[in-house]
């Protein structure tokens, strides 16, 4: 098993975990909790299985569901269900891709959010990526013809 590992560079992004709070429907909030950055722990070498044991063990606490908000998105509109390793792949998408911080928000008591704004909570929106076959893949297709000295 793979575990999160501390980066003495700061090359990782800030992952900002919300835990020990409740979701508030109006206005759409995650109130009263704990809150902890963490800036030196590579999320990528994990799976989704490995994320939820160690932000478990962490908070001495299991987590019902898992959620993250899309950077530079409000909560409301970005909040995005984490359920399996495809959603957690998303959230890692969006987590190397900001230069800021990624929200993490755990539900305790399992209740969820998803019937609260008539519309369902999915992991992405459809965003291009290298992933998925979008238009970022010949970017990357055209950095592997790049000469190193």
């Amino acid at each position: 098993m793979s575990i999160s590992t501390p980066n003495p560079d700061g090359l990782y992004p800030i992952v900002e975990l919300n835990f020990k709070g409740v979701f508030l429907r109006n206005p759409f909030s995650y109130n009263h909790g704990i809150n902890f950055n963490f800036n030196d722990h590579d999320f990528s070498g994990m799976t989704y299985g490995e994320c939820i044991t160690f932000l478990e063990r962490f908070m001495q606490e299991s987590i019902k569901k898992l959620y993250y908000c899309e950077p530079g998105k409000p909560l409301i509109f970005g909040i995005t269900a984490i359920a399996n390793d495809e959603d957690y792949g998303g959230f890692i998408f969006h987590a190397y891709g900001t230069d800021g911080k990624i929200c993490m928000y755990m539900d305790h008591d399992g209740q969820g959010i998803e019937d609260w704004f008539g519309f369902k909570i999915e992991e992405e929106d459809g965003d291009d990526s290298c992933i998925d076959g979008g238009e970022n893949e010949d970017e990357i297709d055209s950095l592997t013809d790049v000469d190193v000295d």
